[in-house]
């Protein structure tokens, strides 16, 4: 049985203010006024720091069976009429921060989904997912729902949970370090890059614990401007925008200036100590092999 979300207008899920906008795909493209860009024929999908449309490209044009294939219909699907392939859109009902250090499983799991999805179609994995074909635009046609039950007014629109559930039970869903699987997902660049900066800011926090936080602020996006142009890049094909990154790079700063302080890392390691030696002095000196303390 296929699952529905709850309905919807689009102006509810689309969330860009001042969204890219043309009318040619490979165009040059502008920023406008949310009014102005929705009279053009491509659009930008989200804004650069919140997912709430997760869009996958098919190419063959073939019309899914999603019931059979286990998965929620998209949203709406949107065809350009010259050609076959079409642009399939699952709308969220909550949207997702990317740049959040205190909120990441949102993230990694909107990372999975939307590899996952884009697996279940078959979907051309070199798309960046950035810019859609415009559903209000007459060089389209949009089908709404499955079978165009629905409208803009009143369209489908799901939690990550019960897209995750769907795909989890049609053996679609990718684990987190499966990286071959999560390259096919715009998030995934976002999970990469903030797992790499994270790991590396937990210890070089300390070499800046007597200086100003600005400094420290300024280090960390420089450490991830530069993975982000090199590993990022290398590993994905193309690297992140640079406001995401710099978003990114600030959440990260602050989260671990904040929680990774001398007296936080003095208690951590105690406790490391007494995991492994022992509670007392004497208990350490005893499974260090030592009888006294020397000087």
């Amino acid at each position: 049985m296929q699952e529905q979300g709850a309905l919807f207008s689009l102006d509810e899920v689309y969330r860009p203010l001042r969204p890219l906008c043309s009318n040619e795909k490979d165009g040059s493209y502008r920023r406008r006024s949310r009014q102005d860009a929705l009279e053009y024929a491509y659009i930008e999908t989200n804004p650069l720091c919140i997912q709430s449309l997760v869009v996958a490209d098919v190419d063959d044009g073939d019309w899914w069976d999603y019931d059979r294939a286990g998965i929620p219909a998209p949203s709406w699907r949107t065809y350009t009429l010259l050609d076959s392939s079409y642009h399939a859109v699952w709308a969220l009902r909550d949207p997702v921060c990317l740049t959040d250090a205190s909120r990441r499983a949102p993230v990694n799991l909107l990372a999975r989904v939307e590899a996952g999805l884009r697996r279940a179609v078959h979907a051309d994995s070199s798309y960046g997912g950035r810019i859609t074909k415009n559903p209000l635009n007459t060089r389209h046609t949009t089908t709404w729902g499955i079978n165009d039950e629905n409208s803009a007014d009143s369209l489908d629109a799901y939690t990550l949970r019960e897209l995750a559930s769907a795909l989890d039970y049609a053996h679609l869903l990718p684990k987190l370090h499966e990286r071959h699987a999560l390259i096919a997902s715009e998030v995934g660049r976002n999970v990469s890059l903030f797992d790499t900066t994270r790991n590396w800011a937990y210890r070089a926090v300390q070499r800046y614990w007597d200086g100003p936080y600005s400094e420290w602020e300024e280090t960390v996006f420089a450490y991830t401007m530069n993975k982000n142009l090199s590993v990022i890049a290398d590993e994905w094909g193309v690297p992140l925008p640079t406001t995401e990154v710099k978003h990114l790079a600030r959440s990260i700063s602050k989260w671990v200036w904040r929680r990774f302080t001398p007296e936080r890392f003095s208690a951590i390691q105690r406790h490391r100590i007494q995991q492994r030696w022992g509670t007392s002095t004497q208990d350490i000196l005893a499974a260090l092999d030592l009888t006294e303390v020397t000087y």
